[in-house]
This record gives structure tokens, C-alpha cells and sequence, in this order.
């Protein structure tokens, strides 16, 4: 089993802040405490963690108010700094950590986080994962069109992230799956997602580009949606 991987990151916590990986996050960074911060990451890896605030964050907003223990990290693959100083840029989500600890010194704020490794799931479990996912959205989308391989070794808490950053979440449910650290979680939160209609349409609409993870559509044969 891969140890644990530990980084100090740069945190940008947002009211219902999430950074889901594989999704893209665009941001207006324009206070001077964050203006700097962005100064500070150009020079170095570019990965920023985006925290979620806590309920009361608005009485210490200025200060350093609680945020969720589970952050998403993201890389910077846009920036353009404007002529007043601030700056729009978008991340690239790449993985969730776990904030042990912050670290002072700057102005701006700094994560001590925890990276774990996800893909070492036991083969039984990760077989159970997979069923359970692939089988949920062939009941939910009720289509003959969809295909998939449950033999295929794919990462199924990947597949589930991919699919809820796919779909118009509400912040709050983008928070949850965020929070959700186990695949068996995001598992069961994104099928709790599909009972919605709109996102079932919307997961019908992005299923030919989720090919790397063994699903496809058939082309349509005159059959009613979702």
C-alpha cells in the first residue's frame, strides 16, 4: 500500500467552496491577501487548495475562519492578471487531501495536507464498487443503449467524481461529494443524485465522453429517455 503523501498548499477558502477532480474551477482572485498568494504560486507548482467555509465564516471572514477538512487540489491551466492588479484564472481539479494542520508566516492562508491514495481498494471490493455503480445507473437511465464492462479495472471513485462534476450540481450537493473521502460514499451520492430527472438527461447527454471508464451509448433507436 502507497504511504500517504504529505504537502504544504496554498488555501483559498470559498463559501461553498468545491473543486471536484477532473472539473474546471474559473476564479476571480481580486482581495490583496489572495492577489499575493497568486503571486507566490506562479513561482512554484501552480496548485492552489480550494477549502470549503464553515457556517459563521461571515463573523471572521478577514481572519482565518474554520473550513472543511477536505479540500480539492487544483493546478492553474489559465491566467490572465488585468491592469487593476486583479487576476481571473481557472484550476484544473486533480485530487482531494485532508488538512492536518495549517502553517503561519504569511498573509495569505497554508494547508498542511494529506494525500491518500485511493486506487489501492481490495479487488473484492473494488469488483462490489463497480456493480454497484454500473448497475445503479443502468436502472436509473432504464436504456437498453448503455453498455458497460464490469470486468474493466477502472478506478470507480474516479468514475464517480467524473460524473458529478458533469452534472448542475448545487453547491451544497458539489460540497458533499467533495467531502465524501471513500469511493463507497461518492458511490452512493451520485446515485442518490440520478433519482433527480434533469441530471439523468444531462448524464445520458455526457455518456459517450465517459468511454474511458468502459460505458458507451448506443446510437439512438427511436426509444424514450430517461
Amino acid at each position: 500500500m502507497d504511504e500517504p503523501v504529505v504537502t504544504d498548499t496554498p488555501l483559498f477558502p470559498l463559501p461553498q467552496g468545491a473543486l471536484l477532480p477532473g472539473e474546471l474551477l474559473p476564479l476571480h482572485v481580486f482581495e490583496p491577501r489572495y492577489r499575493a498568494m497568486l503571486e507566490a504560486v506562479r513561482r512554484g507548482e501552480r496548485i492552489i487548495a480550494i477549502g470549503t467555509l464553515l457556517p459563521g465564516w461571515e463573523t471572521d471572514y478577514h481572519g482565518r475562519p474554520p473550513v472543511a477538512s477536505v479540500v480539492g487540489l487544483g493546478r492553474i491551466v489559465k491566467d490572465r492578471q488585468n491592469a487593476d492588479g486583479t487576476s481571473d484564472i481557472v484550476l484544473h481539479g486533480l485530487l482531494r487531501g485532508e488538512i492536518a494542520g495549517e502553517i503561519g508566516g504569511r498573509p495569505w492562508r497554508i494547508a498542511r495536507v494529506v494525500v491518500r491514495p485511493e486506487d489501492d481498494l481490495h479487488p473484492a471490493e473494488g469488483f462490489r464498487l463497480r456493480r454497484e455503480l454500473l448497475g445503479g445507473l443502468f436502472e436509473r437511465l432504464r436504456t437498453s443503449r448503455l453498455r458497460y464492462d464490469l470486468t474493466a479495472g477502472f478506478d470507480v471513485g474516479a468514475l464517480a467524481d467524473r460524473i458529478a462534476s458533469a452534472l448542475d450540481l448545487q453547491p451544497d450537493q458539489r460540497v458533499a461529494v467533495l467531502q465524501a473521502l471513500s469511493p463507497a460514499q461518492r458511490v452512493n451520492l451520485v446515485l442518490q443524485l440520478l433519482a433527480d430527472r434533469e441530471h439523468r438527461k444531462r448524464l445520458l447527454e455526457i455518456l459517450p465522453s465517459l468511454q474511458a471508464f468502459s460505458l458507451s451509448l448506443d446510437p439512438p433507436r427511436g426509444e424514450p429517455g430517461a
